[in-house]
C-alpha cells in the first residue's frame, strides 16, 4: 500500500466517519450551525488522525480501536484553524469563505471553543489519560498563539521560533501519535517514544509548510537546515517499535512531508 495510499485509506475512513458523527457529537447544534460544523470539518488533510491510526496499528491495535481518538484530534485541527481564521482575519479557508465570515466572529469563536470541549470530553470517555493527553495539547496550542502574537518565535529567533512550532503545530502531532499508542495498549516507553516521533513530525512539518508558504520568512537557509535533523530524531523515536509495515510506512513520514515541499532529498532508511 505505502503511506501515500494509507492516507488516502484513512482519511476516506475519518472523512466518514466525521459526517456520520456530527449529529451524535453536537446533538443540540440548531441546524444551521451544523452545516456551519460540516463546511469546518470538510476537506482535511487528516495528517494528524492518519497519525492516530497508523502508530496504533504499527503497535498491534485495530484502525477501529483509533478512530474515536482520531475523530476528536481532526475536531481540535479544525477548531484550532478556526480561530486562527478569526484572529488572522483570513476570509478563506480551502476555498470556502471563513467561518466567522459566515456566522459572525462571536458565534464562530464559540462555536470553535464547542468543539475544544466536546473533544475533550469524548477522550474523557475513552479514559482519563486520553483526555489528559487532549487538554495538554489544547493548552499548548493555545500558548503557543498567545506567545506569537507577542511577536516571539520570529525566524531569527531561534529558539522563539522552535518553541512556537513546538507549541502550536508539535504539540497536536505529539498528541495524536500518543493517542494512538494508548488506543494500541502500549507501554509507556513506547508510549513516551510515539510522543516524541509525533513532536518531531510536526515541527518538521511546520518548517515545510512555514517555508512553502514564503510568508514573513527571511531566513530560509536557516529553516531548511533545522529540517534533516528533526527527521533523524523522529526516526530514531521509532526504535522503541516493532518492525512491521506499518513502523516503516511512520519511518517514511517525517521525511515525506518534507519531500511534499521540496525540501530535502530522498533518502532509503531501513526505519
Amino acid at each position: 500500500m505505502g503511506l501515500n495510499g494509507y492516507r488516502a485509506a484513512a482519511k476516506a475512513r475519518i472523512d466518514a466517519e466525521l459526517k456520520a458523527r456530527i449529529g451524535q457529537w453536537f446533538p443540540t447544534l440548531p441546524a444551521p450551525h451544523r452545516e456551519a460544523l460540516h463546511g469546518i470539518l470538510a476537506e482535511g488533510k487528516r495528517l494528524r488522525g492518519s497519525l492516530t491510526c497508523l502508530v496504533a496499528e504499527a503497535l498491534g491495535g485495530t484502525l477501529e480501536q483509533a478512530l474515536p481518538a482520531a475523530l476528536a484530534v481532526e475536531v481540535i485541527q479544525a477548531a484550532s484553524l478556526v480561530h486562527d481564521d478569526f484572529v488572522d482575519r483570513d476570509t478563506m479557508r480551502r476555498g470556502r469563505p471563513a467561518a466567522w465570515t459566515l456566522l459572525s466572529a462571536q458565534r464562530a469563536v464559540l462555536l470553535a471553543d464547542l468543539m475544544f470541549a466536546t473533544a475533550i470530553e469524548k477522550m474523557a470517555q475513552v479514559g482519563g489519560r486520553e483526555a489528559e493527553t487532549l487538554a495538554h495539547a489544547i493548552a499548548a496550542m493555545a500558548q503557543g498563539a498567545f506567545q506569537e502574537s507577542l511577536g516571539i518565535g520570529k525566524v531569527h529567533d531561534s529558539e522563539g521560533y522552535h518553541s512556537i512550532i513546538h507549541l502550536k503545530t508539535g504539540s497536536l502531532f505529539a498528541a495524536a501519535a500518543r493517542l494512538g499508542a494508548l488506543a494500541a495498549g502500549a507501554h509507556e516507553r513506547t508510549v513516551e517514544a510515539a510522543t516524541k516521533f509525533g513532536a518531531f513530525t510536526g515541527e518538521v512539518y511546520q518548517i515545510a509548510d512555514d517555508l512553502a508558504d514564503g510568508t514573513g520568512i527571511g531566513a530560509p537557509k536557516l529553516l531548511q537546515a533545522r529540517i534533516a535533523p528533526l527527521v533523524e530524531q523522529a526516526r530514531s523515536a521509532l526504535a522503541a517499535f516493532p518492525e512491521n509495515e506499518r513502523t516503516q510506512m511512520l519511518a517514511d513520514m517525517p521525511g515525506e512531508l518534507a519531500l511534499i515541499y521540496g525540501l530535502t532529498r530522498s533518502r532509503n532508511r531501513t526505519r
